[in-house]
């Protein structure tokens, strides 16, 4: 049967619109003219197999996406995302495309190379909570899976981490609108996928990706969500849940009611917000609520506390779990670049021992962690390296 250079056609074409990318900036990536990219989307003109890997790059796809009739890809979940978020600008849509590249490559480790057995986390959306109350279905759930996870009260160290340990792929990458504190793709493959908008507080960061967390357990039949700080769509109600479910899960009830207790003056409250703060790893805004509900403060004074300038724990005042504690200063400044840049040290380690192993080449490491032929190698050579030393 002979290959459909239509269909082909259509998909990158699909897949360069979905990206906001222009014809032209295609032909110029193929070093064609613009008239001869064009005709081969229209499938009148026949791709090589070079230049189908240079728009597969591109357009951040797995090249058998585009010469495989039923390849599986989250392909059909991106477009749904773009299409319900359509201010999403290109840098933004292309840093979730790469995201979502970065999950089945993980997936695609876990799996394959390290034999890792898939983790089924609880569908609580299929779960009967007898009311319709979604806030206090975030609540109860959070203290499902505190149950179930044998987490007891106690505070979670590293929220990434313990995500991880379900079988959830999650990143954290700058993106561009700072409205975005995060998003959830459920991927035919790769399964559920969380990225974490690293240009929010660190602490802030924590309660996203708890957040995220409860779209997975709740939402995966949507296929995708984009969480943004200020929004007013249809979906609201699946964002408190969201809400409700992280700061119940990263700061239980059970918790503050049994080491803490009101106090009485304005002074009392700024130092025992920033005490649990610092000591859950949440924003002082999220304990403010968390004590609201509680029904500590009124509504007076938690305008009042919502205000207060000395609430705002500074960055250099808190730590990233997800860097190791063992950088030096220069490789910590680095590391802070790969983590905007959307990678993670776990998904790092993961690479780097396959290829220690044998499993992948030099060149799919590269390709894998995102890095261009041209400049990429001073900084694989710097991280394998220190991976080395430290190991």
């Amino acid at each position: 049967m002979a290959f459909d250079y239509a269909i082909l056609g259509r998909k990158l074409k699909d897949a360069r619109e979905i990206l906001l990318i222009t014809p032209q900036e295609s032909a110029l990536r193929l070093q064609v003219g613009l008239q001869e990219y064009l005709d081969i989307e229209a499938g009148k003109n026949r791709i090589t197999g070079d230049q189908l890997v240079l728009l597969s790059v591109m357009y951040c796809h797995d090249f058998r996406y585009f010469v495989t009739g039923d390849y599986p890809s989250a392909e059909s979940q991106v477009q749904e995302m773009f299409r319900r978020n359509a201010a999403l600008s290109k840098s933004d849509r292309i840093a979730i495309q790469e995201f979502v590249r970065l999950c089945e490559y993980e997936d695609f480790l876990e799996r394959e190379v390290f034999q890792r057995q898939p983790v089924k986390i609880p569908n609580y959306g299929q779960y009967s909570f007898n009311h319709g109350n979604f806030t206090r279905q975030g609540e109860e759930a959070a203290s499902f899976e505190r149950e179930r996870l044998v987490l007891g009260n106690q505070p979670i160290e590293n929220i990434f981490e313990l995500i991880r340990t379900q079988g959830i792929h999650i990143f954290k990458r700058q993106l561009e609108d700072k409205n975005i504190s995060g998003l959830y793709i459920n991927h035919p493959v790769a399964g559920h996928c969380i990225l974490v908008n690293y240009l929010d507080d660190l602490y802030r960061q924590n309660f996203s990706a708890a957040h995220e967390y409860c779209h997975a357990l709740f939402d995966s039949s949507q296929g995708q969500e984009v969480t943004y700080l200020k929004s007013s769509n249809d979906r609201s109600e699946l964002e408190w849940r969201a809400n409700s479910f992280a700061g119940n899960f990263l700061v239980p009830k059970q918790r503050l009611e049994l080491d803490y207790s009101p106090v009485d003056t304005y002074e009392a409250w700024v130092s025992l917000i920033r005490q649990i703060a610092e000591r859950f790893r949440v924003s002082s805004q999220v304990v403010i609520i968390r004590l609201s509900k509680l029904k500590w403060i009124d509504s007076s004074l938690h305008e009042q506390l919502t205000q207060e300038r000395r609430l705002v724990i500074r960055h250099n005042e808190k730590f990233d779990p997800e860097t190791p504690p063992t950088l030096s200063s220069g490789m910590q400044q680095k590391s802070t670049q790969i983590i905007r840049q959307g990678l993670s040290w776990h998904f790092i380690d993961l690479c780097t021992e396959a290829y220690r192993r044998g499993e992948i080449t030099y060149h799919k490491l590269l390709d894998m962690l995102l890095l261009p032929l041209e400049d990429g190698y001073q900084l694989l050579h710097e991280l394998l390296m220190f991976i080395e030393v430290s190991s």
